[in-house]
Parts: C-alpha cells; structure tokens; sequence
C-alpha cells in the first residue's frame, strides 16, 4: 500500500520571511493543506534555511527534499557528508535502485548499525539479485536491531526550514509532517521477495528455509510498526500489508512462524485491527476541518507526543463527549 500525500505543486504562495502568517489564518491554512494545496518555500528561503545551519548534512538533506533542483542539494550532502547514514538514506529513497545502491547501502549498515533499516533494505537487493544465502544472512542481524527510518529527523529538519522562512509554530509542524518522505514503501517490497522465497523453498521440499524466510519475515513486518499505536500510520498499515502476504502463502490453520497463533487466528486479528484505524480515519477526517484552533493545538501536540492513530482516537472520542 503507498502513502497518499498532498502534492507538492501548489497555487498557495510561500510566505515573506519578514511576514508570518496570521494566528487567524491557522485554520484556514490548515482546511487548504486538507484539499492538497501545500505552501511552498521558495529557493531563496531553501538557501537562506541551508546557509542559516551552516550547510549541515540535515539541512542539505531538506533541502533536497524542499526544492525543484533537490539533486544538487543531494549531490552536496553525499560529497561532503559521505558518512552519514542520514545522508545515505536520503541517497536510497531520493536515487533508488541504482548503480550506487549498494554503496549506500553499505554506508548506512556500517555507521548506524544498530538501525534494521540497512539489513532491510540489503537484504530485499540480495533477492532481487536472486541471492537467497546473502538475503538470509541480512535478515538474521534483524535480531539485535531497532528501526529508524530516519523521518523524525527530516520532519524536524523540514519543520525548522518553515520555521526560518517565518511560518508560525503549528502551520510549520503541519508542513513538516505533511512532507516528510517515508522508507516504508521499499522496504514493504521486501515481503513480497520473502512471499516468493518461501514458495520456491516449500516446492523443494525445503521446509528449514522455508520456515526461516517466515520467521525473518514476520520480524521485518514487526519492525515497521514497533512503537505500535504510536508509530506513523502508514507503517502500521504496511506492516499488516507485509504480514499478510506472508501468511497467505500458509494454510489458515498452520502456526504463524514464530508464534503459537494459527494463521486464521492471526488473519482475523489483522482484519480487526485494519477496521479500527480506517473508521477512526474516517471520522478523524470529518471532524478535523471544524475544530477550533485550542482543539487543532491539542490534536497537534498529540500526534506529535501520541502519534497519529491515538490522537485520531482522542480526537474522535472528545467530541462525542461533547456532543
């Protein structure tokens, strides 16, 4: 499943650096970012943001995500900061597979190597080469890692580029999550390698290999989705996306690899979970347009402390209180 964002284009014009918007027009900013109309720096304030941070490897990084000619803010980061794994993140999901995937790949293992992201993103190249064995021996580091896919920081980054260009507070944090990008969606191409790697294996007769691609397989959905409800939706969502299609290459009353559940067992409770967030979505998305600005600042603040799924909720149950 891909994460649907506003687009970027937009007739919405960027504010003047030394004219804030309004604390009246906080609402109205917001109800047009809802229609997709997302306000847009221009290259001037990118470069004022950028030489403001001293041309540091994160705001090289935004900047490339803010601006038209984002590859040469991109080139920059890469040549001056080729150690960062921020930076070789950004390179994966701004290039994508290229003829420097590896390396950067390889960067992000070496100096941040606690992060699953780069056995991830390894161990779907080694099997889109057809390399079973080097898949296999990426997906077993998985054990002693945590994800960190890293859009924390560029929604901060992104946020202070706002910020710089003289946006208020809340209209700042609202841009800076509505344009952050996510890994999410190359990494969910892994489950599908694991799906096919499991059948190949099963048809051999191999159930050792077959059973371990489960296991490994179920530990990456895990690790999209391991803050859980606070955790950004989309990777909650793409985290049941990548469990499914694992499960469904097992009969329905076969044990989930790792777990003491049944396959259906599991299966319902995806489905469950699936229909809670998409009615809280849809009553979020009703409710969001009418709520004053101390309600938006509420919202807000939990999103950002909660995360998205619990501060809909919130939002959704406070009011039916009032009501």
């Amino acid at each position: 499943m891909e994460e649907r964002r506003p687009k970027l284009e937009s007739s919405t014009k960027a504010v003047d650096v030394k004219h804030p918007v309004p604390v009246e027009q906080t609402l109205d900013f917001l109800k047009r970012m809802l229609k997709g109309e997302i306000a847009k720096l221009t290259p001037e304030q990118i470069k004022h943001y950028v030489e403001s941070r001293g041309r540091d490897a994160l705001s090289l990084i935004v900047a490339s995500m803010l601006s038209e000619s984002g590859e040469t803010w991109l080139d920059e980061a890469a040549e001056r900061f080729p150690d960062d794994p921020r930076v070789a993140a950004a390179m994966l999901i701004k290039r994508g597979v290229s003829s420097e995937t590896g390396e950067w790949i390889a960067c992000l293992k070496e100096h941040d190597p606690g992060n699953s992201l780069g056995y991830l993103l390894a161990a779907k190249s080694a099997l889109d080469g057809r390399d079973l064995d080097g898949a296999m021996k990426e997906l077993s580091a998985l054990e002693s890692t945590r994800m960190n896919d890293f859009r924390e920081t560029w929604q901060s980054g992104i946020t202070d580029a706002y910020h710089s260009a003289g946006y208020l507070g809340m209209e700042a944090e609202w841009l800076g999550m509505a344009q952050t990008p996510v890994v999410s969606g190359e990494v969910m191409k892994l489950s599908a390698g694991i799906a096919e790697a499991m059948v190949t294996a099963q048809e051999r007769g191999d159930r050792t290999t077959a059973e371990s691609l489960g296991r490994s397989g179920m530990k990456a959905a895990a690790l999209m989705s391991d803050r859980g409800d606070r955790d950004l939706l989309i990777n909650q969502l793409i985290s049941v996306s990548m469990e499914r299609k694992l499960l469904n290459q097992l009969h329905v009353f076969d044990f989930v690899p790792g777990d003491q559940r049944i396959v259906v067992e599991r299966l319902g409770e995806m489905d469950k979970r699936i229909a809670r967030i998409k009615s809280v979505i849809q009553s979020h998305t009703e409710l969001l347009p009418t709520l004053t600005e101390s309600e938006l600042r509420q919202y807000t603040r939990r999103v950002q402390v909660d995360g998205e799924l619990k501060a809909m909720e919130w939002l959704v149950t406070q009011q039916q209180v009032e009501h």
